[in-house]
């Protein structure tokens, strides 16, 4: 017999589906871009980049949280080749997620298994 208790439900349902997915990105986004600290890794990018990265990094969550999608952008470690990302830019990065995670009142529980759904990207992000 199914049951619909929260245990059984996935953190992309727990979270709030799509919608809620999709504004953690685009507050991360806005952030995180306006951030000078790491103005670099974003200044190159156009309005049609940007838009595709935002598309890309809600489908990535979204299959990554148990959501129905299909991630079709390159994996972590090739998509982000070449940007000789810090761990001080990785920090950076995690603490704009945290505040758009906290922003969102999303719950501890949920915010801690997307957190590290980051945490595992980790080592495909910052450079060697």
């Amino acid at each position: 017999m199914a049951t619909n208790s929260t245990s059984e439900k996935t953190l992309y349902a727990r979270l709030g589906g799509y919608d809620v997915i999709a504004a953690i990105v685009d507050e991360f986004s806005q952030t995180f871009a306006a951030d000078p600290r790491v103005v670099r890794l974003v200044a190159g990018m156009n309005l049609e980049r940007r838009k595709r990265n935002r598309q890309l990094t809600v489908d990535y969550l979204t299959a990554a949280t148990g959501g129905p999608a299909f991630y079709l952008g390159q994996d972590m470690k090739t998509a982000h080749a070449g940007l000789e990302i810090s761990a001080a830019e990785w920090q950076i990065a995690i603490d704009h997620i945290e505040r758009a995670v906290a922003k969102l009142n999303v719950p501890s529980r949920e915010s801690r298994e997307l957190m590290a759904v980051f945490a595992a990207a980790r080592a495909d992000v910052v450079a060697r």
